[in-house]
């Protein structure tokens, strides 16, 4: 039994990491461009941990004492990924998708302490043989499609929805901070073909006089965002928004500041409890496991945006529950 492998993948605690603190000798968050505020206390993102699926052969001994620990899930590979994906591919995609929420922090971020942002989309993604395969490539910042100016992917996707298909499209882009000109020529949508198709996923990147890097390597997945978001925030406003205290949470952020749900928040949620956080902010989406999972001691708080979630660090509102 110890050495059958099984198609399923385990879920347990993962590492966490301190967006106010350092890695390798480097501050997870640098800003430039504003003052930058002390801060104290702890702010970590928490993560969960793989094993099997793309990532190696699992075990039907660990699958089973897997089951048997209620801080572990074991589920079936094929729910979480496409047949025969990869170790590189769900390693990338999860890479692509933790940039992806660098940067969405940052514009809720900057926005939230009132910054001026300005907009554009950026390619996430490119499709094999789609029109734009050889011509688009990832981290390419769109200016312009069709001579029209474009602030962020909706926008971006009506033009090329609009075009029909068999349209040229000249595009004005800047790769590695040059920029340059491609014709891209749009085909059927396979939703509908009466609308035009280029094959890309698209972004959105902030143009702003404050900049925020981030330094924190072998992590992916989305769910950093709230935390992200929260850490800039702290560094940009006077004040003490944790007030010494071991804060740790997830959730997606998006643009406008609003946090989605993730998975693996019983994962989460334990490893906060075992490294000892006090506060615990959760998607509001999440509510559904956080009333059964939730570790005893551990104060759990549903979120939906990053005023909320600022709101409930700063004291200025009751913290919210989950529905029972």
């Amino acid at each position: 039994m110890e050495f059958i492998s099984v198609p399923y993948v385990r879920l347990s605690p993962g590492p966490m990491f301190d967006v106010l603190g350092e890695s390798d000798g480097t501050p997870v968050i640098t800003i430039e461009g504003a003052e930058v505020y002390p801060t104290n206390g702890l702010l970590e993102m928490t993560t969960v941990s793989e094993r099997g699926g793309p990532f190696g052969d699992l075990t039907l001994f660990e699958a089973f004492t897997g089951w048997l620990d209620p801080d572990v899930s074991v589920v079936p590979t094929a729910i979480l990924y496409p047949a025969d994906t990869s170790g590189d591919e769900a390693q990338q995609a999860g890479a692509d998708q933790f940039s992806d929420s660098q940067e969405k922090a940052r514009i809720a971020a900057l926005r939230e302490v009132g910054e001026p942002v300005a907009t554009k989309p950026w390619v996430v993604e490119v499709l094999e043989d789609s029109p734009a395969a050889d011509l688009l490539k990832h981290g390419d910042v769109i200016l312009s499609v069709d001579g029209k100016q474009v602030s962020g992917p909706k926008q971006m996707s009506r033009i090329i929805r609009g075009a029909g298909p068999g349209a040229r499209l000249p595009i004005d882009l800047r790769r590695d901070g040059e920029d340059r000109s491609v014709s891209v020529v749009t085909v059927a949508n396979p939703d509908d073909p009466e609308l035009g198709y280029l094959g890309i996923t698209l972004g959105v990147i902030a143009d702003s006089p404050v900049t925020v890097d981030f330094n924190l390597d072998d992590v992916g997945g989305p769910s950093a965002g709230l935390i992200f978001s929260l850490g800039i925030v702290d560094k940009l406003t006077p004040g003490e928004l944790l007030d010494d205290r071991f804060v740790a949470g997830t959730g997606t952020m998006d643009y406008d500041g609003r946090v989605g749900r993730i998975g693996g928040i019983v994962q989460k949620m334990a490893a906060a409890k075992q490294n000892g956080a006090v506060l615990f902010l959760a998607p509001a989406g999440n509510c559904d496991e956080v009333v059964t999972g939730a570790p005893d001691g551990l104060q759990v708080v549903p979120v939906e945006t990053l005023a909320q979630a600022r709101a409930v660090l700063e004291g200025t509102i009751d913290p919210p529950t989950c529905p029972v």
